[in-house]
């Protein structure tokens, strides 16, 4: 299965002026630093949990299609499903009704199943459209907390650590909140 961001949010869940704040930074100058260490920050939780932050669009594209079970949204939480396109043995797509990836009404599972009419169709693999993360206002605190954490460390110790490695720096806070969000692989 492959995941590709069809499109970010033009704003971050964390504010530039929530991120000063929290580090207790009162200068301007160094404002488009934060701006991408909270950038650098959402990306990597989002790597690490599966979540989207921030509410987009998702294509997914699976090969083989599974024959049986659901199959687990790429990125949580699953909002809908947008659009099922099944690729038949010729590699035509064949455009399916939304209705025929279901998602199950059960708290805590972000996953879809595919009708049969739609495994009978792909051949040659499935692309589906969804729309996952958190809405406006939505990201939980503990999430953001985390961003906060991040960000901070990533300011303190940018003239210890080369650009491209601050946005892997972890206080323990932000590696404690984010354990509960993290999904187990078998």
């Amino acid at each position: 299965m492959t995941t590709i961001d069809l499109g970010t949010s033009a704003a971050e869940p964390l504010t530039l002026a929530d991120a000063k704040a929290w580090a207790r930074i009162e200068r301007d100058d160094e404002d488009d630093l934060i701006a991408s260490l909270i950038t650098a920050a959402r990306q990597t939780i989002e790597r690490e949990t599966g979540l989207a932050l921030l509410r987009r669009s998702f294509k997914l594209l699976i090969d083989p299609v599974p024959t049986d079970g659901p199959v687990a949204a790429t990125r949580r939480p699953l909002v809908s499903i947008d659009a099922v396109d099944a690729y038949d043995a010729t590699g035509a797509p064949v455009g399916f009704d939304v209705g025929t990836a279901i998602i199950p009404d059960l708290p805590g599972i972000d996953a879809f199943y595919l009708t049969p009419i739609v495994i009978a169709a792909a051949v040659n693999g499935v692309e589906i459209d969804f729309t996952a993360g958190f809405g406006p206002n939505g990201c939980p605190a503990d999430l953001l907390l985390a961003m906060k954490a991040m960000v901070a460390a990533g300011y303190e110790a940018r003239a210890l650590v080369p650009s491209g490695e601050a946005a892997g720096l972890r206080p323990a806070i932000a590696a404690r909140l984010l354990a509960p969000y993290r999904q187990a692989r078998l």
